[in-house]
C-alpha cells in the first residue's frame, strides 16, 4: 500500500476499517489507533506529511529510553512497539497481521543440520512456544558446530557440547542459560533415540542454573470480590467479562486456556470442565462450581453470538471469530480493574495467583494446590508460599541473645 498519495487522516481511517474487518474488538482498535495517532503527531510536529524513517527511529528510541528509565513497564513497551510495527506493516502491505519469524531462523545451518532440526521439532506435539524455544536452542547449537567445522553429528561429542555451554555462559543471561541447558537436554535425548549421538549426556546437562525468581503480588480476595461486583452483567459485554473473570478467580485458568475453552470441554451433566492446558499440555478436570456454571450459562444463553463455532468466547463483531489472543483477556481484566477502582494492569494471571495464595493461606496442601492449578512441577506452585505472610511469621527466628554491632541496645 502506497502511503504518499493519502493524508494521515485518510490513512488512519482506512487502518481502522482494516482492523475492524480483521476482527479486532473495540478496545483493541481504540488502543492501536491511539498509538498510531501518537506516531502521526511526532511526524506533524516535525513538519512531515508522510512517514519518515528518521522520525520512526526516534519514536522507537524514545520508547527504549522510557523503558530503561522505568517510565513504562516491559508489557507497555512490547504493546507500544508491536502496535506501531503493525501500523507500519499496514502502510507497506495493506495487511494488519504481524509476521513473526521463527525464533532462531537467522542461523545458517547445513542441509543435514536443518533436516535434524525439522525432524526434531516434528517428533512430538509440543506447544507452539515450546517449539520456538526448542528451535532456537537447536539452531544456535548446530550453527556453533558449523563454525567449528562440523557438517553433521558424526564427529560431534561431549567436548563440543562442553565448549558450547562454556561459550554460552559468557554471552547470555542466566535465564537464557537455563533454557539452553533445558532444551539441549531434550535435543540430546532425541539425538540419542534416533541414533545420531552416542550418549544423551544426561549427567553433563544436569548442572544447576540458579535463575532469579520474582515473587509477584496477588490481588487480595476483597479486591477480587470488588472486581466481580463492579461488572455490569445486564449487558452482553458485561456477561462475557464476568464469565472470563470468574474462570480466572474461581478456577485459576490461564488466559491461553480461557481463549481455547470450547463448548465440548464443559460437562454440564457431571458438573466438570475437562481441558488440555495450553502451556503444560496436561489434562485437568476442574469442578463446574455454581458460580462458574451460572456465569457461563448466562453468557452462552443470553450473550454469546449464535454460530457453529465451538470456542466459548467469541468476538461480537461478525464473523464472530474466537478471541484471538491473551492480550484481549488482559484488556478485559484491566477494564474490570478500572471499573472496580483497584490497581489496574493487563495481568489476568493475577487472579490465578490470588486463588493459589488464598488456598495456601487457608491451609490447603501445596500438592493439592498444584493439582487444582494443573502445574506440571511442584516448584511452580511452591512460590505461592512466599505470599503467605501470616504463616511465614511463624518461621521467623527470634533475635534473643544476638547483640548488634557496637554493644547492647538501649
Amino acid at each position: 500500500m502506497k502511503q504518499a498519495p493519502i493524508s494521515f487522516d485518510e490513512l488512519l481511517e482506512s487502518y481502522e476499517s482494516s482492523l475492524r474487518e480483521a476482527g479486532f474488538g473495540y478496545a483493541g482498535r481504540l488502543r492501536m489507533l491511539k498509538r498510531a495517532g501518537m506516531l502521526v503527531q511526532w511526524h506533524e510536529n516535525a513538519g512531515y506529511k508522510t512517514f519518515n524513517e528518521d522520525i520512526i527511529a526516534a519514536y522507537f528510541k524514545d520508547a527504549d529510553q522510557r523503558l530503561y528509565e522505568g517510565k513504562i513497564c516491559a508489557g507497555n513497551y512490547r504493546e507500544r512497539t508491536r502496535d506501531i510495527r503493525r501500523l507500519l506493516i499496514y502502510t507497506k502491505s495493506g495487511s494488519v497481521e504481524l509476521a513473526y519469524p521463527l525464533r532462531g531462523s537467522r542461523y545458517k545451518l547445513t542441509p543435514e543440520f536443518q533436516r535434524i532440526v525439522d525432524d526434531y521439532i516434528a517428533s512430538e506435539d509440543f506447544h507452539p512456544n515450546t517449539r520456538n524455544d526448542m528451535r532456537w536452542v537447536a539452531n544456535k547449537y548446530f550453527a556453533w558446530l558449523v563454525l567449528q567445522g562440523h557438517e553433521d553429528m558424526s564427529h560431534a561429542g561431549a567436548s563440543d557440547l562442553q565448549a558450547f555451554l562454556l561459550d554460552c555462559s559468557k554471552q547470555v543471561a542466566t535465564s537464557s542459560m537455563y533454557n539452553i541447558r533445558l532444551f539441549l537436554k531434550k535435543l540430546y535425548r532425541y539425538l540419542y533415540t534416533v541414533g545420531l549421538s552416542e550418549s544423551p549426556y544426561t549427567e553433563l546437562l544436569s548442572f544447576r542454573v540458579n535463575r532469579e525468581s520474582k515473587i509477584y503480588p496477588a490481588l487480595p480476595m476483597s479486591d477480587v470480590a470488588k472486581l466481580l461486583d463492579a461488572i455490569d452483567r445486564r449487558t452482553k459485554n458485561g456477561k462475557r467479562k464476568y464469565a472470563v473473570m470468574v474462570l480466572g478467580a474461581e478456577l485459576g485458568l490461564r488466559a491461553c486456556d480461557v481463549i481455547n475453552l470450547k463448548l465440548d470441554n464443559i460437562d454440564w451433566l457431571h458438573g466438570e470442565i475437562r481441558l488440555m492446558q495450553s502451556k503444560t499440555r496436561k489434562s485437568v478436570v476442574l469442578p463446574l462450581t455454581q458460580m462458574v456454571g451460572e456465569a457461563l450459562s448466562d453468557y452462552i444463553l443470553y450473550s454469546r453470538p449464535q454460530t457453529e463455532e465451538r470456542h466459548v468466547f467469541l468476538r461480537y463483531l461478525k464473523p464472530h471469530t474466537p478471541i484471538k489472543d491473551a492480550v484481549t483477556i488482559g484488556d478485559i481484566y484491566r477494564d474490570c480493574c478500572i471499573a472496580a477502582g483497584i490497581p489496574s494492569s493487563n495481568a489476568f494471571h493475577t487472579l490465578r495467583r490470588s486463588l493459589a495464595t488464598a488456598m495456601v493461606t487457608g491451609g490447603v496442601e501445596i500438592t493439592t494446590v498444584a493439582q487444582v492449578l494443573g502445574d506440571a512441577q511442584i516448584n511452580s506452585t511452591k512460590k505461592y508460599i512466599a505470599l503467605d505472610s501470616n504463616n511465614l511469621k511463624r518461621c521467623a527466628l527470634p533475635f534473643d541473645g544476638i547483640l548488634p554491632l557496637g554493644g547492647e541496645m538501649l
